[in-house]
């Protein structure tokens, strides 16, 4: 008895390479314990791409998908959980997350239904995620001068564009008894290609990621220690941190952090971030990035020869790129704008 030839649509050719890109990224970075969540959500997405790949050929004789709609959620709060506080790895006590899917399995005859109650849980896993990731990007400005290289913005935009696709896929699923059948089927392919570029960007960003910051749990927990210091200390004590960085010149390392500057003066880090945010009313990365587009500027005006550039770097800035975006971010021109304006 000849088998019948399996016929490939587009989509399944686009499932095929959401499972390559999956089993790769699970190659890459398997054996990293920062990156075990992702390894996490990358064998939870490949599981769920195989099994709708091969329900749609007719291979399985019930449906698993839907379940796994309930998987996808936890793996990626877990992932971000893990890379952001390398301090909670994955443990037996996360399998709770995943029971639900697993309930899920014997209500596979109630597609809609469980379809419906996993895109819930998504939105809600991947709201658990945003918040955690921007408990980060507040710790990393309040902790970190070079704030600009941790940030993991790039995250979060992906996480924001899977919550709308999930919000679009659920509209879909609703409107699919009206459509036409053409019309179903490149919502759904177009659906399955971003998912493919969402995917790939999840892997690319992470590779390219220069470094991560690791005292999040440490930010939080000074944060909860309240103070009955009045603002006149803090104002007075930011003085005396401002007179130090200056005249030591501290802002001009590249990768200032606040510990540096409690090493030195032996006070406590969360102290020095308060009188900054109480006493000089800014945050940690932005109060040393005044202080350096102060000394470019100065540099400029005294060196005009010299390429701008190389006095940034001189400044403390690490690169182009983080110059050019503070720099406009601080004083709403790029900077060769801003240095001509001073010159009229």
């Amino acid at each position: 008895m000849m088998l019948a030839p399996i016929e490939l649509l587009p989509v399944n050719v686009t499932q095929l390479l959401m499972l390559f890109v999956s089993v790769l990224a699970i190659a890459m970075l398997r054996g990293q314990p920062r990156y075990t969540g992702l390894v996490l959500a990358f064998l939870v997405q490949a599981l769920a791409v195989l099994f709708n790949f091969l329900e749609e050929l007719r291979f399985v004789p019930v449906f698993v998908t839907p379940a796994m709609s309930l998987a996808g959620g936890p793996s990626l709060y877990l992932f971000v959980r893990v890379l952001v506080r390398p301090e909670q790895p994955l443990a037996w006590r996360d399998v709770v997350h995943f029971v639900p899917a697993l309930i899920a399995l014997f209500f596979a005859s109630h597609i809609g239904w469980v379809l419906a109650i996993g895109a819930l849980s998504q939105l809600i896993y991947l709201k658990l995620s945003l918040v955690l990731l921007l408990r980060y990007e507040r710790a990393i400005r309040e902790r970190r001068a070079d704030s600009e290289r941790l940030q993991l913005r790039w995250l979060m935009w992906l996480l924001f564009t899977l919550m709308g696709l999930i919000v679009i896929e659920v509209l879909r699923a609703n409107l699919q008894p009206f459509l036409p059948y053409e019309l179903r089927n490149q919502w759904y392919f177009i659906d399955q290609v971003i998912l493919l570029l969402l995917l790939a960007g999840f892997l690319v960003g992470i590779v390219r990621q220069p470094e991560i910051f690791d005292d999040l749990r440490e930010f939080e927990e000074a944060e909860k220690v309240s103070t009955e210091a009045s603002n006149e200390q803090a104002v007075s004590l930011f003085t005396e941190i401002d007179g130090l960085v200056k005249r030591e010149e501290l802002f001009l390392k590249p990768r200032l952090a606040l510990q540096d500057i409690a090493s030195l003066t032996g006070l406590n880090a969360k102290d020095i971030s308060w009188a900054i945010n109480q006493g000089g009313q800014t945050s940690f990365a932005d109060y040393i990035n005044q202080l350096r587009i102060a000394q470019v500027v100065e540099m400029a005006q005294s060196q005009p020869q010299r390429p701008l550039l190389d006095i940034a770097l001189d400044a403390g800035f690490s690169s182009k790129s983080s110059f050019n975006a503070v720099f406009k971010k601080q004083t709403g021109m790029p900077p060769s704008r801003y240095l001509k304006s001073l010159e009229s």
